[in-house]
């Protein structure tokens, strides 16, 4: 069996927060290939690959999606509200990463769809332990 690398679209509106999970990935050892959108809506364009998304080999379609739930325009819950009505897209991965949250965000992320939802951790190891913990989404093809 030959890996490859797992396709991962980042929908987070925080660059900062985008890059220190690139850090803690790259750290665990990863073999990830990261895709960012700052929102919502640039993540619908994204996964339709509408304008400057239309070049699926710099834009490919991603095997797990990371996404935050506080963003302006369309916000977490109603991008999972329109990626779960999209029947391309009912069964890709979906895991909501946020900082701030209640126990009726987790529950309502998970009634919208969401695969798993994680509280971003308090210091870079256990964010690096909870980037190893992605592996299990990574694609297998035979050779």
């Amino acid at each position: 069996m030959v890996i490859r690398r797992l396709i991962i679209l980042h929908v987070e509106d925080n660059f900062e927060e985008v890059r220190l999970l690139h850090r803690a990935c790259e750290a665990a050892n990863l073999a990830a290939e990261f895709h960012e959108a700052p929102g919502g809506l640039e993540a619908v364009a994204y996964l339709k690959g509408d304008g400057d998304f239309a070049d699926r080999n710099r834009h490919p379609l991603p095997d797990l999606i990371i996404l935050d739930l506080k963003m302006p325009g369309m916000d977490g819950f109603e991008f999972l509200q329109w990626l779960r009505q999209e029947p391309e897209f009912r069964t890709l991965p979906v895991l909501v990463f946020t900082g701030l949250s209640t126990v009726e965000d987790r529950a309502r992320a998970l009634a919208e769809g969401a695969s798993g939802f994680f509280m971003k951790p308090p210091d870079f190891p256990a964010l690096v332990k909870l980037a190893e913990t992605l592996r299990q989404f990574e694609p297998r093809e035979a050779n």
